[in-house]
């Protein structure tokens, strides 16, 4: 007896049956290949390129305490929000940090000062300056001030950083643990976990803050990872019909060799 001829995997696949899967496998493709191209346009965000964008941003921003609590660990999402807060500067309590860089590679140092708002402690940048000697002007300028009013700023929400050594009047880093075991070295104190970083320099002398993190295109790696995930997914989708056709075909080829067994 002549045995049959075991069908190859091209004429498995051109079957009604898996044809009909393969453009099933193709729809969720496709559905996949939309929502990768969707996240990956959730992955760049442009920045506020003009005064009259940050001014409209800074309008409508929430306010702080809608955002962070003091004494509470922040969301995942809070850095890099703009936020509008109404702060009181506390006199003396002003920092010099060294090791900060401009978006043009510039390096030099902020003055960063301590605030009441509202009632707890808020870290506020105060501007920029390449030159230490001049930080070290400002700072002595802002805390010998008075001051005994409320302000309204906006800024964004910056995280702290790892605390290192202070050299004395200037710090190496803003660690806001460092800072707040300065404000208060005896006892606790409310403080809020992030600081607000305000571009606009608000002491004369200084120049305004330029942080490429704010100025140029950001990347939200969570919705990269997805529009990664749903390529892969779009992939996956294709593979598994092949692999469900080529399954078929080594079952027809074994039960065929069995028969004729």
């Amino acid at each position: 007896m002549s045995s049959a001829k075991a069908s190859t995997w091209f004429q498995v696949a051109r079957r009604p049956r898996w044809i009909g899967a393969l453009a099933i496998a193709l729809a969720v493709a496709a559905i996949c290949a939309l929502l990768a191209q969707w996240q990956l346009g959730r992955s760049i965000e442009a920045p506020l390129h003009d005064a009259s964008a940050n001014r409209v941003a800074a309008a409508n921003a929430p306010r702080l305490d809608q955002v962070i609590q003091a004494g509470q660990a922040p969301a995942t999402d809070a850095v890099g929000t703009m936020v509008k807060a109404n702060l009181l500067y506390k006199s003396g309590q002003v920092w010099v940090v060294s090791g900060r860089v401009q978006n043009d590679g510039t390096e030099g140092y902020w003055v960063v000062a301590n605030s009441s708002a509202p009632g707890k402690n808020l870290v506020v940048t105060l501007g920029f300056t390449p030159n230490r000697t001049t930080a070290l002007a400002a700072r002595a300028a802002f805390a010998s001030q008075k001051h005994r009013r409320f302000i309204n700023l906006a800024g964004r929400l910056a995280p702290s950083e790892a605390p290192l050594e202070i050299a004395g009047p200037v710090l190496k880093s803003l660690s806001l643990g460092q800072l707040v075991n300065l404000i208060s070295p005896d006892q606790p104190t409310g403080a809020y976990p992030l600081f607000l970083l305000v571009t606009k320099h608000q002491v004369a002398g200084l120049e305004d803050i330029t942080v490429a993190t704010l100025n140029q295109t950001q990347v939200n790696w969570l919705s990269a990872f997805y529009a990664i995930e749903w390529t892969l997914f779009c992939g996956f989708s294709v593979f598994l019909w092949w692999r469900l056709v080529r399954d078929a075909q080594i079952r027809e080829t074994e039960e065929g060799a069995l028969s004729q067994g």
